[in-house]
């Protein structure tokens, strides 16, 4: 996915939503790819953001933020976003092999390493349930895609 047709995407589906910009755009953008299950049809996304107050340049720097980091593209006529930074929206809770790839992707994201007190203002934000955390942690664990050290779940690969 080119940066040019992100742009054009979006700015196309967001041409009359110049509402006033909220102060934080990215949380703002990720709110709303978080309510659609992190896929959101371009068609739908003029009302979606415009909600919000996001100018279509507000939701331009911030996509485009994410696709330079492979974060985001298009898929046809939907815009989604990566689990690293969807973490388990749009998954179901019964989805464990899925909601275990997206915690190792969400932690990997936020700098491979998580301890409790940041796992606690982040990770229900990102889906993710406290009950369901631990079994998610152990099978990382299992996988050997992470390791425990006392405070800290880590995770092992590549981008760690």
């Amino acid at each position: 996915m080119t940066k040019a047709a992100l742009i054009l995407g979006m700015a196309t589906a967001l041409c009359s939503a110049g509402a006033t910009a909220a102060p934080h755009p990215t949380a703002q953008v990720l709110d709303v790819m978080r309510e659609n299950a992190c896929r959101l049809n371009t068609a739908d996304a003029e009302s979606a953001f415009a909600v919000r107050g996001l100018t279509p340049e507000d939701v331009s720097d911030v996509v485009n933020g994410w696709a330079e980091q492979g974060l985001a593209g298009l898929d046809g006529p939907f815009f989604e976003i990566a689990p690293a930074i969807c973490g388990a929206h749009g998954l179901a809770a019964e989805d464990t092999e899925g909601r275990t790839d997206a915690l190792f992707d969400f932690v990997r994201h936020n700098g491979c390493r998580m301890g409790e007190e940041e796992a606690e203002i982040k990770l229900r934000p990102a889906g993710f349930t406290k009950a369901e955390t631990p079994e998610l942690i152990e099978n990382l664990i299992a996988d050997g895609r992470a390791r425990q050290e006392d405070p800290y779940i880590i995770v092992i690969g590549d981008a760690c």
